[in-house]
């Protein structure tokens, strides 16, 4: 046996037991609950205002779902309640240009 051939078969011998093992990291379940709400929307006055507001809402980190109404003025957001609240999607709105409240149950 030549050296070279010696060095690649102990290259090969020790690259097997050197070569890492992939562990699977456990899987932890996340409840995934999420809450809605609906916020009376102010400053509405043409179409565009509705895509301004939907995208003030979508940059906020846990919104999941948005849906604006230009019709009642409302926008109805669905939203990871750990990760965001409805008084920083009011702040987002406001920011836009367009204050809120919060839609209270009659």
């Amino acid at each position: 046996m030549t050296f070279k051939t010696l060095f690649l078969a102990l290259s090969l011998f020790a690259g097997f037991f050197l070569v890492q093992t992939i562990q699977a990291e456990p899987v932890v379940q996340v409840q995934n609950s999420s809450q809605s709400v609906t916020l009376d929307m102010q400053n509405m006055t043409c179409p565009m205002c509705k895509f301004t507001i939907k995208k003030a809402l979508q940059g906020v980190d846990g919104v999941q779902v948005v849906n604006v109404n230009s019709d009642t003025e409302t926008a109805t957001v669905t939203f990871d309640p750990q990760k965001v609240n409805s008084k920083v999607l009011i702040k987002a709105t406001t920011h836009a240009g367009y204050p809120a409240t919060v839609r209270q149950s009659k």
